[in-house]
């Protein structure tokens, strides 16, 4: 039995018994937290340089929080919670968050708990919307020509699914059907929200930054000479960024993005990201994106997403976890083609979708 399984499994017993410990803090228990909270804030905090004069960003941070993109309608108008609504938001997050299968749907074969999730996905960021400008905390409109293109793809996708007694099962015709993070090719960024492998690492050499993510193993290398971006053809996965720095502030120009997959529920191809890497604390790294994609959006729009280096599971350098993530997800593709087929055939007349 390696190391690194009986680490990963140690971590995940502390997620456990510290998502009970949260949900069952007494009042007393809570104030004290504050207390220490505040008493630690009070203290100066200074932004330590690297060897070479660069402010440094380094160390292993989170990304997932329960703080939604959007402001929901019924908080509409309000910013920010007050410490008493925010308590009473993350005492209900730790109610929901549970190491227990909830109960399965008929035809499931299982399901994710959060034996697997990190405990510290519940935190909020205090604001009702990561979004912050605009300031309804909610994305501009589509352009007629996205929305045009958004209608398209929902078509398709609802075009697959069909109704099997009392579940909603996808039919996959081609590998094509299949996003490309299912394929195990590629995970959209920016990286928002993940439930899981929300690790990411930052390392800073003379001249360059680097952003590791556990997630696909994609790492970003951001180099800070004034070198132009590629050329317009060259399309990435991960596009293209390029660096310098404003004071304390990492800005980093990101483009030449790839179409092949989408963010935010559009292609991605004519993205263009102002990325804003500031350390706010000990703690905490605030990501900062502005949005500026006329063809998407009428206009730009920004979110900030702290990444924090306050998790109990991501402590040490060995605790970015190993993700393993074969390409076509072992047997993943062929299944799922398989199966649907096993599907049709089973039941012709309820997945009857016209030609193909």
């Amino acid at each position: 039995m390696s190391h690194r399984f009986l680490a990963s499994m140690g971590a995940l017993a502390v997620m456990i018994v510290a998502s009970v410990s949260v949900a069952g803090q007494t009042t007393a228990e809570k104030a004290k937290a504050a207390a220490a909270k505040k008493a630690a804030a009070s203290k100066p905090w200074t932004q330590p340089k690297t060897a070479w004069g660069d402010p440094d960003l380094q160390g292993i941070y989170t990304f997932s929080t329960f703080t939604p993109m959007e402001r929901p309608a019924t908080l509409a108008g309000k910013q920010t919670f007050t410490e008493a609504e925010l308590g009473e938001e993350e005492d209900t997050d730790a109610i929901n968050r549970t190491a227990e299968d909830r109960p399965l749907r008929e035809g499931d074969t299982g399901t994710y708990n959060t034996f697997w999730t990190s405990t510290e996905k519940g935190r909020r960021t205090g604001r009702t919307s990561l979004i912050v400008d605009p300031p309804d905390g909610r994305k501009p409109p589509l352009t007629p020509a996205a929305q045009k293109i958004r209608d398209a793809s929902v078509a398709a996708a609802a075009a697959r699914r069909v109704k099997i007694g009392v579940m909603d099962v996808t039919l996959y015709d081609t590998w094509a059907d299949l996003p490309a993070y299912t394929q195990c090719l590629a995970r959209p960024m920016p990286r928002i929200g993940q439930a899981y492998n929300h690790g990411i690492q930052i390392l800073q050499a003379p001249g360059y930054v680097v952003i590791d993510y556990e997630s696909m193993h994609d790492t970003r290398i951001i180099p800070l000479d004034g070198r132009p971006h590629l050329d317009k053809s060259v399309r990435q996965w991960d596009g293209d960024a390029r660096g310098h720095w404003e004071g304390n502030t990492l800005v980093v120009d990101w483009t030449n993005f790839t179409d092949k997959q989408e963010w935010e529920g559009s292609p991605q191809g004519r993205m263009h990201f102002v990325e804003r890497l500031t350390r706010v604390d000990a703690n905490t790294v605030n990501e900062e994106i502005t949005v500026d994609d006329p063809t998407t959006w009428t206009k730009p729009w920004t979110y900030v997403l702290p990444w924090r280096a306050d998790d109990p599971n991501y402590q040490n350098a060995e605790d970015l976890y190993e993700y393993a993530c074969h390409e076509g997800d072992y047997r993943q593709m062929e299944d799922a083609l398989a199966g649907s087929r096993s599907i049709e055939k089973a039941n012709p007349d309820a997945t009857k979708r016209g030609s193909k």
